[in-house]
């Protein structure tokens, strides 16, 4: 017996996407294969700097804590790092059911790293949906290592079928010690990325194909990716626009490619839908994300979850020991009146405010931005605060709070949380509450 799909794809379209039953149960938890399963959290572990090829909309950049885009990192990890990390937010966010590895290079071009990760986590935590995100070069000599250790979901980025067209997308790839060039190069990848979607479904992955829409390039083009990932097993599609703002410093961004209009990116996706369920709340998430893709890039008559949200000034720590200036991060949780606790978001990379009492930048504003990335919680948390950062987040309503101060992150959560429940009624679950 099938059921719908609940994968969504643009109304225009024809088709109807059916799953089987025990498919949508394996998707059901997955934010990033189900729009509905928005309430679940997502982890990406940067263990895998490296990468076997190179693409023109691609720019690896470290440090980069006010950029949202795939290949960005604030800092990497190894495998034992990503496993503290993990341990850390899975304390406090039991919401977190997906833990995967997306780069900052290509997770299968560094092996090691990669499964020493999965290994780790999936013996912390047998209930972990485990997944990578690779460009598909090495996937079909790893498919079985990956489905053996636990991997059930999985993408792979196939822009074109077609060498002339890959050979404007990848200047070079290196592939058996050897590094190959224009329609040669474009011709291996795209002959690897084809044979390990199919080896990947043969093992019995889980596959979405993420496609860069570059107008130009590769919008005529879709149609023919579409059917031939289909064919190979895909279960969904996900066409991605191009980003290419010139400060990020990439191949097309520096030479004016521009990205496409929303009416070109709706029509790439009608055109795919008549293959595959579309993927149309995708974030191209840093290489580091957390959280919860709730509210993030939905359609805009599905408005992002309200209510009290509070901000905890973190650098990894189980404690509140971060002086608000010196956080890199922030774990933003959002309190549910009727679980009455607080539900693990995400987390938010930052500039340190100040690097140290004698060195706080005088730029105010990177500053800003610090305090804007809390903006649209009701308090923080953390050890300490200076008069300057306090006054501005009273100033936007926000309530600082160092009356937690090296206590446990989960003890202050459960404390609030307590203190928010007996003024909340279930009746009241939407509206805003003030602690």
């Amino acid at each position: 017996m099938e059921h719908q799909s609940n994968l969504t794809h643009p109304a225009s379209a024809q088709v109807r996407h059916l799953l089987p039953k025990e498919i949508q149960q394996q998707i059901a938890t997955h934010p990033c294969y189900s729009k509905q399963a928005h309430q679940y959290a997502r982890m990406h572990l940067p263990v895998a700097p490296a990468c076997n090829i190179q693409c023109h909309y691609c720019n690896r950049k470290y440090d980069c804590s006010n950029e949202s885009r795939p290949g960005v990192v604030s800092r990497l990890l190894d495998s034992e790092a990503a496993l503290r990390q993990f341990r850390s937010i899975k304390k406090r966010a039991p919401n977190l059911t997906v833990v995967g590895i997306a780069g900052p290079g290509d997770a299968l071009a560094n092996p090691q790293a990669t499964f020493a990760t999965l290994k780790k986590i999936r013996a912390e935590d047998p209930q972990a949906q485990l997944c990578i995100s690779t460009n598909g070069l090495m996937l079909a000599d790893y498919a079985a290592e990956l489905a053996a250790v636990g991997v059930h979901h999985l993408t792979i980025t196939i822009n074109c079928i077609d060498p002339a067209i890959g050979a404007q997308i990848y200047p070079w790839v290196y592939y058996q010690h050897q590094r190959l060039r224009g329609r040669e190069a474009a011709a291996r990848l795209i002959h690897n990325q084809l044979l390990g979607l199919e080896a990947a479904v043969t093992v019995g992955m889980l596959v979405k194909v993420n496609t860069v829409l570059i107008p130009g390039v590769n919008e005529q083009h879709i149609e023919q990716v579409a059917q031939a990932v289909r064919q190979r097993g895909a279960l969904m599609h996900n066409i991605m626009p191009l980003i290419s703002a010139a400060e990020h410093g990439t191949f097309f961004g520096l030479n004016g490619q521009r990205g496409p209009t929303a009416e070109e990116l709706a029509a790439a996706r009608a055109i795919s839908s008549q293959y595959l369920p579309q993927m149309t709340h995708c974030q191209q998430c840093r290489a580091d994300a957390v959280g919860t893709l709730a509210g993030c890039g939905q359609d805009e008559a599905t408005p992002p979850p309200s209510g009290y949200k509070l901000a905890v000034a973190s650098n990894g720590e189980t404690l509140i020991q971060t002086h608000f200036g010196h956080a890199k991060r922030f774990e933003i949780y959002r309190f549910d009146p009727q679980q009455r606790q607080f539900i693990f978001l995400e987390t938010r990379q930052v500039a340190q405010y100040c690097a140290g009492q004698q060195s706080c930048p005088d730029d105010e504003s990177d500053k800003q931005l610090i305090i804007e990335a809390v903006a649209d919680c009701q308090t923080v948390l953390c050890a300490r605060m200076g008069i300057t950062p306090w006054r501005a987040l009273e100033q936007l309503g926000v309530t600082p709070n160092v009356d937690f101060a090296f206590q446990p992150i989960v003890a202050a959560l459960h404390s609030i949380a307590a203190k928010l429940a007996s003024q909340t009624s279930t009746e009241n679950a939407d509206e805003v509450c003030h602690y």
